[in-house]
């Protein structure tokens, strides 16, 4: 039993990393066996069809996401949103295949944006605020939301490309604390401007 679950997970890391580099339309069934070391009837054992791989990939990658934002709710308070965007971006940081697959999938626009966008994505923006029947409580909006989630995704996605440029690994412990603090930094500016914007009572 022990077996079979060893080769399952070797089968989900494998096509993991191939997903993320290469997207999930280039990656075959065939190459993800070929790599684990196994028939490709073999892979049928553990998963009904690449579709399956892939999502359940996805379930390894996005639950912990998923976790660190569920508290977030449109009355949250900055603090509370710093602390996440800090959890968040340090999953990303342990994981950036998280960022590399939610490109692929962007750029092919494919079932797997789909999925990602019913499966996961809503959940994260379900707490997004309606203007209109929360005023006081309007910074977590869609602007503000994809503001975020590009700064935050686009680090962990560049962050080799910035590597190359700069010399330095945008995922080092330090360079990323650094990336943290400005994005806690944004926050409380955010926090302060709304603030001095919001009606006195």
């Amino acid at each position: 039993m022990a077996s079979r679950r060893n080769t399952k997970e070797r089968i989900l890391d494998i096509a993991e990393d191939l997903f993320a580099q290469q997207g999930f339309g280039a990656t075959s069934v065939s190459e993800i066996a070929l790599q684990v070391g196994i028939s490709s009837p073999g892979i049928y054992k553990h998963f009904n069809n690449k579709l399956d791989i892939y999502e359940q990939v996805c379930q390894r990658l996005f639950a912990p996401l998923a976790d660190a934002t569920r508290g977030l709710a449109a009355d949250a308070d900055f603090a509370d949103t710093r602390q996440q965007i800090h959890q968040v971006m340090s999953l990303l940081a342990n994981k950036p295949n998280t960022a590399r697959i939610v490109q692929h999938a962007t750029l092919a626009r494919d079932e797997t944006l789909d999925l990602l966008s019913d499966r996961w994505y809503r959940k994260f923006f379900s707490t997004i605020s309606d203007p209109a029947s929360n005023p006081d409580k309007e910074w977590i909006n869609v602007p503000t939301a994809m503001a975020f989630h590009c700064m935050i995704l686009g680090y962990v996605t560049l962050a080799p490309l910035h590597k190359a440029i700069f010399g330095v690994d945008p995922l080092h412990p330090d360079q990323l604390e650094a990336q943290l603090q400005f994005q806690q930094d944004m926050v409380d500016g955010l926090s302060s401007l709304v603030q001095r914007q919001a009606p006195q009572k």
